[in-house]
């Protein structure tokens, strides 16, 4: 699918068909999703209703039951398709998947996150030894920082 600017993937399971990844905008609702992967009876948790993404979004979309569910991508799927991953939420064992972290420097990053509480920008990352401005280039394409909704 069309993987540009403007589109989250969302990856569908359990859907007789229509398994797969597909690239939608991110201005696509909840409610348009159970429409989209062919399940107009699907029931949708009324938190979740409408929801937006931004436009970093990957998620997993699982109609089970006919229920919706919605999780996210893992981690090795989303940098598999070139999506970067959130800083802020990703463990050591998933930092240590994006190319040029290793153990070492995974253990760095999540140790600096619970010192800090969050990083506010990809930037902070400078504070970790062995991350200066060529090493933090590198890792741009792999790293995003989420805003605070």
């Amino acid at each position: 699918g069309d993987q540009g600017s403007g589109r989250i993937a969302i990856e569908v399971t359990g859907n007789r068909g229509v398994d797969g990844i597909y690239f939608l905008p991110k201005t696509t609702a909840v409610t348009e999703l159970s429409k989209i992967t062919g399940n107009d009876a699907l029931t949708v948790h009324s938190g979740l209703a409408n929801t937006r993404f931004s436009s970093a979004s990957a998620i997993l979309v699982s109609s089970e039951g006919g229920v919706l569910k919605i999780t996210d991508m893992s981690v090795v799927k989303k940098l598999a398709l070139g999506l970067p991953i959130d800083l802020n939420r990703a463990s050591e064992e998933e930092l240590v998947l994006v190319p040029g972290i290793g153990e070492r420097m995974a253990a760095q990053i999540v140790q600096l996150r619970q010192l800090r509480g969050r990083f506010e920008g990809l930037a902070d990352l400078t504070a970790v030894p062995g991350i200066k401005e060529r090493k933090l280039r590198d890792l741009e394409k792999y790293l995003m920082v989420e805003p605070v909704p």
